[in-house]
């Protein structure tokens, strides 16, 4: 059984991807309005912005399912560290490259960060004492 640290980084986590998940797909033009960015409403450019939020939505329905069955909690927790450390890399890359993004996108970046630390860590500590147990 989940321990609650690890429902509680899930449940964050299935909350996060999906509230990011849900604009990026329906609603990109509030999204990144919040962030003071006007996007071109061309097919091309609205594809290439939606395209990502279908995994993100994916991260999210498999946290909901690793809270609901216990086979599937590593593999929830895994994909939470995977997308959420992956967008963390990303706007670090960008700081020097590009310079400080407005607060919003900085507040992303810490929740990105310490959320898929934290599944990772959940992840590795899980891991550790059935590999010594062998």
């Amino acid at each position: 059984m989940a321990s609650i640290q690890t429902k509680i980084a899930l449940s964050l986590s299935a909350l996060t991807l999906g509230i990011v998940g849900i604009l990026v797909v329906f609603a990109p033009a509030f999204l990144y309005g919040l962030n003071n960015i006007a996007l071109d409403p061309s097919a091309a450019m609205m594809s290439e912005i939606r395209a990502p939020g279908v995994p993100i939505l994916a991260g999210c329905i498999l946290a909901i399912a690793g809270l609901k069955d216990d086979r599937l909690v590593t593999p929830a927790l895994i994909l939470s560290a995977v997308l959420l450390l992956s967008y963390a890399v990303g706007r670090l890359i960008s700081l020097p490259m590009d310079g400080i993004p407005p607060a919003s996108l900085l507040a992303a970046l810490a929740i990105e960060l310490a959320l898929g630390l934290w599944c990772a860590l959940i992840v590795v500590n899980v891991r550790e004492p059935a590999q010594h147990a062998g």
